[in-house]
């Protein structure tokens, strides 16, 4: 038996498999009872079902990534990896903030109400990133 290199792809892939299973419960269930047959449950079935065997892939072939690489990465490789994934992150965040804002005028504005759950999901969207962003580097300021 082999070992599970990331455990983490390994629940993962776990969850997966238990909703593509529950998927296609409640598609055969639906079938039965005279419900009608919904083939967007068994479209979501096969992605699952597609993103555990992944997984599970994953979980025994590979090991992490900052595992793969340690050996391999010198400064100014780990300088440009974190300097291109704070660039990526700043551009999307403040894209979530101007979608976010542009909603909530035109809701203002002209009185689009299909508007206003987009804009506080994408204001929530902004807040969680901050938070989130806040939270891992006072978590990486503490221990490295």
């Amino acid at each position: 038996m082999k070992k599970i290199e990331n455990k983490f792809n390994f629940v993962l892939a776990c969850l997966m498999a238990a909703v593509a299973v529950a998927c296609l419960v409640v598609y055969f269930l639906a079938a039965i009872w005279g419900k009608g047959k919904d083939p967007a449950l068994l479209a979501a079935a096969f992605v699952v079902a597609v993103w555990a065997v992944t997984d599970f892939y994953d979980a025994f072939h590979k090991k992490p990534i900052e595992e793969r690489v340690a050996g391999q990465a010198d400064e100014r490789d780990v300088y440009l990896a974190m300097k291109s994934s704070r660039t990526a992150m700043m551009i999307f965040n403040k894209s979530l903030f101007l979608a976010s804002v542009l909603a909530f005028w035109v809701y203002a504005r002209f009185g689009v109400a299909f508007l206003l759950p987009v804009a506080v999901t994408l204001a929530a969207a902004v807040l969680f990133l901050f938070l989130l962003l806040l939270g891992v580097n006072l978590y990486y300021e503490k221990r490295g």
